[in-house]
């Protein structure tokens, strides 16, 4: 009589033990719905929207069909995956072959101008304050004044030496001959989030980075708990962030700064409105931060963000 007791409570136990089990993973997902909700809001989740991802269509002879770069591919998948959880979906199309009628949807675009060439209009059309210089490969942010560039570890080599190199090395040959190795360590970013400038009451989402490492990075954003924290009092802004890699993997993602952006309230004009960033903003301190910044929260690293 007494197994049978013992088999019952255990039994009983075990059910226990898996209910509480579910019911945990029930409420960390919740809270994950919850997050990825106060980033998308209703009317990205329950309208009709489109992904416009970029390509490298200076590679076009090499594939006509067009290359999209690692970190965009990437990020594409994290997107469907969180939009996927949340019960809704967005059409993949390419930035390069907009149909008559689509950028007046909801709108989510991947990377800067040099692969997505809508991008610099909806910037100027909405007024973001971080001016991207394509050639330099940098961002420059209008109201600080401060300029970042993207960091890659460089090692010369000497003669033909072998070297015992993971693959997130290649080897580059300057102009004088000079050869070396590089690994690319530090990108920058920029999301933003407010209406599209062409259909007012749509959403729109900009996820770009100056390397496809910055644009995965902003697809991971949104799930981010501090990131949220600090745009929630914002209905439309604009965030520039630094991102730490190694060994083509994200480590961190730093947020530097995060302002408002103009509420549109007309419908699309022919003349485009002059960047004029919002003095209202919260500036996480960073050590890219100018002396004579604000005094403001910081954000902690966090690995896989």
């Amino acid at each position: 009589m007494n197994g049978v007791q013992d088999l019952l409570i255990n039994i009983i136990a075990a059910v226990i033990v898996f209910l509480a089990g579910v019911g945990v993973r029930g409420l960390v997902g919740f809270a994950r719905s919850w997050r990825g909700r106060a980033f998308w809001g209703r009317t990205m989740l329950h309208g009709r929207t489109y992904l416009l991802v970029g390509a490298l269509t200076r590679f076009k002879h090499l594939e006509p069909t067009d290359f999209v770069g690692g970190g965009d591919s990437r990020a594409v998948h994290e997107l469907a995956t969180m939009i996927g959880k949340l019960g809704s979906s967005f059409e993949v199309t390419n930035a390069g072959r907009i149909t008559d009628g689509l950028q007046r949807e909801n709108l989510i675009l991947l990377g800067l101008e040099q692969v997505n060439t809508l991008v610099p209009n909806v910037f100027e059309k909405i007024g973001v304050g971080y001016e991207v210089d394509v050639p330099s490969m940098t961002i420059t942010d209008r109201v600080s004044g401060e300029t970042y560039t993207p960091q890659w570890e460089i090692d010369l080599l000497q003669d033909n030496a072998a070297r015992d190199l993971d693959g997130s090395w290649f080897i580059h040959t300057d102009q004088d001959g000079v050869r070396s190795v590089q690994s690319f360590r530090i990108d920058y970013g920029i999301l933003v989030r407010g209406q599209n400038p062409y259909a007012p009451k749509r959403g729109l989402v900009v996820m770009a980075g100056l390397y496809g490492f910055g644009t995965w990075a902003a697809a991971r954003l949104p799930l981010d708990e501090e990131f949220l924290r600090l745009c929630a009092g914002f209905r439309n802004f604009e965030c520039l962030f630094r991102v730490e890699v190694h060994q083509e993997i994200i480590l961190s993602t730093s947020i530097i700064s995060i302002r408002s952006l103009p509420d549109l309230t007309t419908k699309f004009d022919l003349e485009a409105p002059s960047p004029r960033p919002s003095t209202d903003s919260v500036t996480p301190r960073t050590e890219h931060e100018p002396a004579e910044g604000p005094p403001t929260s910081r954000v902690d690293d966090r690995p896989g963000h």
